[in-house]
This record gives structure tokens, sequence and C-alpha cells, in this order.
């Protein structure tokens, strides 16, 4: 399953369009997208996972440095803050999918 997942978030990468949602930088993810990574990175969190561990799974993803690479570092750095403390796998999804929609 684990495989299955990381699969999906690397094939959302590799699409070649570029999605705005105004002016918050998709890349190539749409705020659903944002939303499911969320959801991937609480769970890597209340499974334990530290913030490296969870910065080198990003980085098995195969990423560039580019806009879905800063706005996946971005999600993580707010699951693994004082965010993620009150989130769920469930909220965390929910939270980020609405904050890109309303362009934050």
């Amino acid at each position: 399953m684990r495989q299955f997942r990381l699969g999906l978030i690397m094939g959302m990468l590799c699409l070649n369009t570029q999605v705005f949602a105004g002016t918050y930088p998709l890349g190539s993810m749409t705020c659903d997208d944002i939303g499911r990574f969320a959801s991937e990175a609480m769970q890597w969190r209340e499974s334990g996972l530290q913030p490296k561990e969870a910065r080198q799974r990003l980085d098995q993803l195969k990423p560039e440095m580019s806009v879905e690479k800063k706005n996946m570092l971005t999600v993580l750095s707010l699951v693994y803050g004082g965010y993620g403390d009150s989130w769920t796998v469930e909220s965390a999804g929910n939270a980020m999918k609405k904050d890109c929609e309303t362009d934050r």
C-alpha cells in the first residue's frame, strides 16, 4: 500500500500541465494533490517518522527542486510544526487543500 501511495504521488509530480489557483504556484499539482500529500505526511508523523526521515522519504520521491518540491517541503514543515500538533490525517489534508484553494 505504501509503494502504491508513493507511486501515486510520483505520478502526480510527473504531470506536464501547469495549474495555477490564482496566485498560488502549484506547478503540476492541484489543490487536491496538496491535500493528499498533507494527509500522507501526517500519516508519516503519526506513525513516528521523524522530520529528517520524512525529508528523506520526500527525497526518495525524487521531485526536482521545483514548485512541487517547494510546496511539499512547506507541507512537511507545517505537518511537523505547531499546526501538526492539532491535526489529524484527515484535517491536515482538508486544511492544506482549503489553504491552497483560498490562495494562501
